[in-house]
């Protein structure tokens, strides 16, 4: 079984804005995670969380596609997920930017259930409307 997280939310900043703070380490360490993330296509890179049974704070992804202000997708491995992947696409709308995300490739009946809705959320509630917007209001 697969299962996937998708949304769309609209932030009143222009792509560049939107981009930098997806795409940069300096913004993702502070929205998201502590990382060493660079924008190259095929570099590892990781997350570092707080560990907790079964988990040991590591999020191990690769740089699959980036385009510039458009699209970001990696990898996304850690505790029990495998093979999973998250992808933001950005599309300009009138100086304002919308954002299609998802993360895919939930395998299994746990990470189903448990995972994917503890992850669904952090992402759909916290990390991108809040956290993310906190982010481009203070540096836009």
């Amino acid at each position: 079984m697969k299962d996937t997280i998708k949304f769309t939310v609209e932030y009143n900043f222009p792509v560049e804005e939107v981009w930098q703070a997806i795409a940069t380490k300096e913004a993702m360490s502070e929205w998201l995670m502590p990382c060493d993330f660079e924008p190259i296509v095929g570099r590892s890179f990781q997350f570092k969380s707080k560990p907790y049974p079964g988990f040991d704070g590591n999020i191990h992804c690769v740089v699959l596609e980036l385009v510039e202000n458009k699209l970001l997708s990696y990898s996304w491995t850690g505790g029990s997920l495998e093979d999973t992947r998250v992808r933001f696409q950005l599309q300009p709308k009138g100086g304002k930017t919308v954002l299609h995300f998802e993360h895919s490739g939930f395998n299994g009946f746990m990470n189903q259930l448990l995972v994917r809705r503890i992850l669904s959320n952090g992402w759909k509630t916290k990390i991108l409307p809040k956290l993310l917007l906190k982010f481009l209001k203070k540096n836009g």
